[in-house]
């Protein structure tokens, strides 16, 4: 049969023959390659912004361990300022002192450990129990808070005793003490943390 085509039917044959090629290279090579590369496009567009975060971080770096390296140094300046020892004689002492010199009665306190914000600090949690008018009382806070010591006030409860022009207040309040942890106290130049 193929011997009786001519060379019209030959050119017909050769014609559909390099349009099915043409088709199948069309749909098994350049179709999926164009997918292929809009899929890449994709992804890249949406790493795009990544970069662009990456290269501002990149820009900050220098900005952030200089803010680190400070932040570093006022956490060595306040572990050094922290008191080397808990010396609890001579904090109730001065607790008294205020108390007296503020009016107010201290009835009770009780001493406890507690946990200190960062590690390398350890804290003692003193439970007061106070009796006095409120002026007093709030003169009595106010030396509180500014105590020759780290501390922090928290936990305050008051309770009116009497109905008078001048009630008696039954007050509550927990006093956190700071000093520095006892394993830092034996190496006082070791730092923190490391750079």
């Amino acid at each position: 049969m193929l011997a009786r085509l001519g060379q019209r039917e030959w050119a017909l044959l050769a014609m559909v023959l390099t349009l099915a090629v043409g088709l199948l290279w069309y749909y098994l090579g350049i179709l999926p390659l164009r997918q292929e590369t809009e899929v890449v496009r994709q992804e890249i567009a949406a790493l795009l912004p990544e970069r662009d975060k990456g290269r501002r971080a990149q820009r900050a770096l220098p900005e952030l361990r200089a803010a680190i390296a400070l932040l570093q140094a006022e956490k060595q300046a306040f572990l050094r300022a922290l008191p080397r020892e808990e010396r609890l004689a001579e904090v109730l002492s001065e607790i008294l002192g205020e108390a007296n010199r503020s009016g107010v009665v201290v009835r009770s306190f009780t001493r406890s450990p507690t946990t200190a914000p960062v590690p390398e600090v350890r804290a003692v949690s003193l439970a007061l129990s106070l009796e006095g008018p409120f002026p007093e009382t709030y003169a009595y806070l106010r030396r509180l808070e500014g105590l020759s010591r780290f501390s922090s006030l928290s936990g305050l409860n008051l309770s009116v005793q009497d109905q008078g022009v001048n009630p008696i207040l039954s007050t509550s309040l927990t006093l956190i003490l700071y000093m520095l942890a006892k394993d830092l106290e034996a190496n006082p130049t070791q730092e923190g943390g490391t750079r």
